[in-house]
């Protein structure tokens, strides 16, 4: 595979470019997985599954291109990391009452830094979540994603949309079961 034209791209640049250029976007998602990578090693010892995590992470990390503000204080990377983090504690969150009061241990060592060819495959993956959204989503089901990755409760996205709160929901079920199917 062919390096990205934008590795060397500052992410502020990438920011820029990412509402439009899918490559630039991907190169801006796969520049953060790792990390997201590791902040779900961390949680492992969880009921959850650590790839539900990462799937969790990545959607926090997508919804932080779609909504970081410059003027806002803080790196794109720190507000990448607080809202994938967030996510991935979301998803441990929803776990734990599903399952019931249990206490999640912290004390899993992170995985070692990434090697080249991870990265590239890393990139890989990341394009092909892009391409599966495009290609086997509804537009409903598009839709609701974006809505639901700017960070929109599902009353909201229901009203927006014109839909009930439980086709937000089976959407967004459709949606995760279509991406753990494809990338399991």
């Amino acid at each position: 595979m062919i390096p990205s034209k934008f590795m060397d791209a500052a992410d502020e640049e990438l920011l820029k470019l990412a509402p439009i250029n899918e490559e630039a976007y991907s190169e801006l998602i796969s520049r953060y997985l790792p990390y997201v990578k590791r902040m779900a090693a961390i949680y492992q010892n969880s009921p959850a599954d650590r790839d539900d995590l990462v799937s969790e992470g990545i959607l926090g990390l997508m919804a932080a291109v779609r909504s970081y503000l410059p003027d806002g204080g803080a790196s794109f990377a720190t507000y990448a990391m607080v809202c994938a983090n967030r996510r991935i504690l979301s998803a441990l969150k929803i776990q734990r009452k599903i399952v019931g009061n249990e206490d999640y241990s912290q004390n899993s060592e992170p995985d070692g830094g990434a090697s080249p060819e991870k990265i590239v495959l890393d990139r890989v993956y990341i394009g092909e979540i892009f391409k599966e959204v495009e290609s086997s989503f509804s537009e409903l089901e598009k839709d609701v994603l974006n809505l639901y990755l700017l960070g929109e409760p599902y009353g909201e996205i229901a009203r927006r949309l014109g839909v009930d709160r439980k086709a937000v929901d089976n959407a967004l079920s459709r949606v995760r079961r279509k991406l753990r199917r494809k990338f399991r």
